[in-house]
């Protein structure tokens, strides 16, 4: 994997964990849980702003945008229970066939 594809990859990661965490805070918010949103927008802003030192805006975003759907959907399911209808998994697998298609 790429220096740029790992930035790109550790973006998503803090976004995920900003989103889970902005979910969480809806039910029980608190000073800790903001500290953790602010700081993990922060970090992934760091990350994405490496990685388009490196590489195109539009091959960023989407790399970003791919890692976050996969992460985002697996945290949905198994940490919130949540469910896809079919179209949604679709929607998940369209954004993954085109990102592969960008970064190939």
């Amino acid at each position: 994997m790429s220096a740029v594809a790992v930035l790109a990859l550790v973006s998503a990661v803090f976004y995920c964990v900003a989103m889970v965490a902005m979910k969480t805070w809806w039910d029980t918010p608190s000073i800790g849980i903001g500290v953790l949103i602010a700081t993990a927008l922060l970090a992934a802003g760091a990350f994405e702003v490496a990685a388009l030192r490196q590489e195109r805006l539009g091959l960023i975003y989407v790399g970003i945008l791919a890692a976050e759907v996969v992460i985002i959907s697996v945290a949905s399911v198994f940490h919130f229970g949540e469910t896809y209808t079919g179209k949604e998994i679709a929607g998940v697998s369209l954004v993954l066939v085109g990102t592969f298609l960008a970064w190939s």
